[in-house]
């Protein structure tokens, strides 16, 4: 699961003691400062503690905002928790409540809730892993951070691998280790010797699977990205994996949801899966389920005989492994699993191959012949 949320922690150190014990003036800076920094107020309210103290408790529509005093000790402890908007409204209304309650000194703590939960620090990025740790990354150097419509994009140089570009913090490619990446989504295809007249990437805007599959002189390739800003972010900054791939005449870039591009596409030779298999901080539907849609989808674009590969997941994650194995068995047949080590995620990762050895339904529609998984490694 993506961050599902951004949350700051501050501590108003040594405030001025005028409205710390009053719970209606609270009230009324709180709203007012919601409403200025453009936020949704749903509902406001709270509690005077005796002898002292008022706990103040907003409700957004983004999540929610308290204040929590301690009049006798100058302090006051505030939490601001939202889920759907960019930075700059927390930050807005945390300086918004430093004028008005006027501490001398603030300590400020953001965090990433969700899955991972994470604190933000400058000069590193933490990468939450299913299967029991965590993996810290050095910045050397942030070359590129921005909030796009969809996710955190953070471009960084480090001192082992190169630059890497994370999407709400979770490690996509890295200078260092992008080719053994790249060839475990493009070699299954070519050892197959899959005809390269018409092939689709589905996610992939750093442009090195990209890069990797024109190596081979493809006839027609299209790459399908929802986010815009990871196309140009890359384009920019981290030219030493996607090249020139993006600019070849044989390439087309289209920037839209790949369920919609696969509604109407088909007739693909091989179509290569370089999406998350954790698409929850993108839709609301069960994971099972969106991504027995998605491949369903899949099998349907691809020719008789075309292949689908894919980045699955950590080889110590077995749920993933089970339910992919579940889903593909029912779309495709010749199912293989292979691992390969990639240094930068600092462990083997899982991708997949399987192909179409029926005749192909029309796009979108869920076959109905019965086929099995095989090769299926452990």
């Amino acid at each position: 699961m993506r961050p599902l949320g951004s949350q700051l922690i501050a501590e108003f150190i040594d405030c001025s003691t005028d409205v710390l014990n009053d719970f209606g003036k609270l009230k009324e800076i709180l709203t007012e400062g919601i409403e200025a920094c453009g936020m949704t107020l749903v509902s406001v309210d709270g509690h005077e503690f005796d002898p002292v103290g008022v706990t103040v408790v907003a409700v957004i529509g983004e999540s929610h905002v308290v204040i929590h005093t301690y009049p006798e000790a100058r302090h006051a402890s505030i939490d601001i928790f939202t889920c759907v908007d960019g930075p700059s409204s927390r930050r807005d209304l945390l300086d918004f409540l430093q004028i008005r309650l006027s501490p001398v000194t603030v300590r400020v703590v953001d965090i990433e809730r969700g899955n991972p939960l994470g604190i933000k620090q400058k000069d590193w990025i933490t990468c939450f892993s299913a299967c029991g740790y965590e993996t810290r990354y050095h910045v050397d150097r942030l070359l590129f951070s921005k909030r796009s419509e969809f996710q955190q994009i953070d471009i960084i140089e480090n001192e082992s691998f190169g630059r890497m570009l994370f999407l709400d913090r979770d490690l996509q490619i890295s200078d260092g280790d992008a080719s053994l990446y790249n060839a475990s989504l493009v070699s299954p295809i070519v050892r197959q010797e899959i005809p390269l007249e018409r092939v689709a990437i589905l996610g992939g805007g750093d442009g090195g699977v990209l890069s990797e599959l024109l190596r081979y002189e493809p006839e027609s390739v299209i790459l399908v990205d929802i986010d815009q800003e990871v196309i140009e972010a890359s384009r920019t900054h981290l030219r030493t994996i996607c090249g020139d791939g993006f600019e070849r005449p044989n390439v087309t870039v289209l920037v839209e949801d790949a369920n919609d591009f696969l509604a109407r596409e088909s007739g693909f030779d091989a179509i290569i899966y370089d999406l998350t298999m954790f698409p929850e901080a993108l839709t609301r539907t069960e994971r099972a389920d969106f991504l027995n849609g998605v491949f369903s989808k899949i099998s349907g674009s691809l020719r008789p005989g075309g292949m689908v590969t894919m980045q699955c997941c950590s080889e110590f994650d077995e749920k993933t492994k089970e339910l992919l194995c579940e889903i593909l068995s029912e779309h495709f047949a010749d199912i293989v699993f292979e691992t390969t080590f990639i240094p930068s995620f600092c462990e083997k990762w899982m991708f997949a191959s399987a192909r179409v050895t029926r005749c192909a339904s029309p796009a979108g529609e869920t076959p109905t012949s019965d086929v099995a998984a095989s090769d299926v490694m452990p």
